[in-house]
C-alpha cells in the first residue's frame, strides 16, 4: 500500500467514519460487515472501535494478529477487517475524499460536548 498519502487531518477533526460495506469508508469484500467498524478524529488522535462486526477486527502487533474492540491507534498501523488488511492511513485517505466531497454532510460531526467558559 502507498502510505505516502495526502490526508488532511484538519479536516477530519471531530468527526467520524464508518468503515464497512454501507459506510462512508466502502470496503467491497464479503468479509466486512455493512457496518464494520468506525474511526474518530478528535485531537489529531485517531481512535477505531469496532461495531460488533461478524469477523472482527484485528490489529497486527509483532507479526501477529490481535482482536482490537477499541482504542486509539497510530495511522501508519497495519490492520484487517474480516479478511482484508489495510493501514489506518489508507482508510483516513479514503475518509479524506469522503470529507471533501461531503463538506456538509453534518450527520458524520460528532457531538462533543462544548466546553465551559470561565467568566
Amino acid at each position: 500500500m502507498n502510505e505516502n498519502l495526502s490526508v488532511d487531518i484538519g479536516l477530519l477533526e471531530n468527526r467520524a467514519f464508518i468503515i464497512g460495506r454501507d459506510g462512508h469508508i466502502y470496503l467491497d469484500s464479503p468479509t466486512v460487515s455493512k457496518q464494520h467498524a468506525e474511526i474518530k478524529i478528535s485531537n489529531g488522535r485517531v481512535f477505531l472501535r469496532d461495531l460488533h462486526s461478524t469477523n472482527g477486527t484485528y490489529l497486527l502487533k509483532n507479526n501477529r494478529l490481535v482482536l482490537f474492540e477499541s482504542g486509539y491507534v497510530d495511522p501508519l498501523q497495519s490492520i484487517f477487517l474480516g479478511d482484508q488488511a489495510y493501514t489506518i492511513m489508507s482508510l483516513l485517505a479514503i475518509a479524506n475524499d469522503f470529507a471533501v466531497t461531503n463538506a456538509d454532510d453534518y450527520p458524520t460531526q460528532l457531538n462533543l460536548p462544548k466546553q465551559a467558559v470561565n467568566s
